[in-house]
Order: structure tokens, then sequence, then C-alpha cells
């Protein structure tokens, strides 16, 4: 055991002087910790190719497709919850391609699927999956193209 000289006073002094550095250090840390995430997340969806974004997008459809065939409406916000982490995904692609336009179409799909998983009513639901597909065909008509083998990014 170690036994300090100081008074009840004199120790009080000294833990609140060294709590406030401990505070100041958590708070770099988390500070780092955050800058640290957002580096890796940029990195990230900098480095992704067509081909990842091809991929991507087959999901958003896979998972369109069963959010339409889906036999109940718990089965259709589990559906609806993929496609907003899909279209998250699609807005960081599109963000690190400096494309703020297909960014921003990106993030209304995101958010009208959102509404979609949310919701309790069948007409607003229907009315969500109307925005949504006017999203997707707004987006594709400027920035899909057919190819022989599927679609594409078009280059422009």
């Amino acid at each position: 055991m170690v036994f300090s000289a100081l008074t009840g006073a004199d120790m009080r002094r000294d833990d609140v002087a060294l709590g406030g550095y401990m505070r100041i250090s958590r708070y770099l840390m988390a500070a780092g910790l955050a800058v640290l995430v957002t580096s890796v997340a940029i990195v990230s969806a900098q480095s992704k190719t067509d081909e990842d974004y091809d991929k991507l997008m087959k999901g958003v459809g896979q998972a369109n497709g069963a959010l339409r065939k889906a036999a109940d409406p718990k089965a259709a916000a589990v559906e609806a919850e993929k496609l907003v982490a899909l279209f998250k995904d699609a807005q960081q692609f599109w963000t690190a391609r400096n494309n703020a336009e297909a960014a921003e179409w990106s993030g209304a799909a995101m958010k009208q699927a959102d509404a979609l998983a949310k919701s309790t009513d069948i007409n607003a639901a229907m009315g969500a999956m109307k925005e949504l597909g006017g999203s997707c065909m707004t987006c594709h008509t400027k920035y899909r193209e057919k190819t022989e083998t599927g679609f594409a990014i078009k280059k422009s």
C-alpha cells in the first residue's frame, strides 16, 4: 500500500487537476477516432469500382423485387431497410466521384426507402414506393447505359 502525506484538501485538488487532463485526453482520443473512421469511410468509398457499384445496384434490384413480393408489412420493412443501407452506399459512391447530383438522388432514394420501412399505412407506403421508383428512374436515365452484358455507368 502506498500512503500519501497529502491532506484531504490537497488530494481533492490533485484529483480535479488529473481529472481535467483525463477529460481532455478522452476528447482528443474521441476526435482522433472520429477522424480515422471518416478517413477510412472516404477511402473505402473512393476505392469502389464500377464493378462494385454494379453489384450494389444488383442488390438494390433484389431488395426491390423482394419488397414488392413481401407477404406482410414486417417483411416489406426488412427489405426497405436493406434499400436504405444500399442507397447510403450509393450516395457515398457518387460523393467520392464528385457527382453531387447522383449523390443527391441516392440520398432522396434512401429517405424514401426509410419512409417506406417506417410506414404503417398502405397508401403512404404505395406513395413512397412510387417516389422511390421515380428517383431510381431519374438517375438511371442520366447515368446508366445498356451494354452487351447488362448495364454500366455512362462514360461522359
